[in-house]
């Protein structure tokens, strides 16, 4: 999976928060954002909350909804270069995973929020997990589930 990611790094290749959430975007609905509730394409988008509505239903959502960062109060930025760094240690290490505390001082967060970006990341890097991080920040491949990951 290392040899997916972008050449110059995950940084260089999605700059700011609006970056990242643009390739959430386009890797969760590739032919347009869809209602999360009721399925329709007529969707709007409302720029100053980051918030898509429904025009049918009126439900609000964002892309974070129905992944595994729902609830996460960590920027999309954030999220992509622990990604990154996640990918680059298993590439090294095999199948030992990322330290907790080797990650929260990577990422310059506290030891529980270190803890809860690796169980995230390995939920979603498992063979049987969504990939949806996986797949943002695949750039050479990123709709395709690999398995050989």
């Amino acid at each position: 999976m290392e040899k997916l990611l972008p050449p110059d790094g995950v940084a260089a290749a999605f700059p700011t928060d609006l970056a990242c959430r643009d390739r959430m975007a386009s890797v969760l609905w590739p032919d347009g954002p869809v209602c999360e509730r009721c399925g329709e394409t007529s969707v709007g988008y409302l720029q100053s909350r980051r918030t898509y509505h429904c025009r049918v239903c009126r439900y609000q959502f964002t892309v974070l909804t129905g992944t595994l960062l729902r609830s996460s109060k960590l920027s999309p930025l954030l999220w992509f270069q622990a990604a990154e760094e996640y990918v680059r240690w298993r590439a090294r290490h095999g199948s030992h995973d990322f330290g907790i505390q080797a990650l929260a001082e990577i990422m310059g967060v506290a030891y529980p929020t270190g803890y809860r970006i690796r169980r995230i990341l390995a939920d979603d890097f498992s063979p049987e997990g969504p990939r949806f991080l996986a797949r943002c920040i695949c750039v050479a491949d990123g709709n395709q589930r690999s398995s050989n990951d």
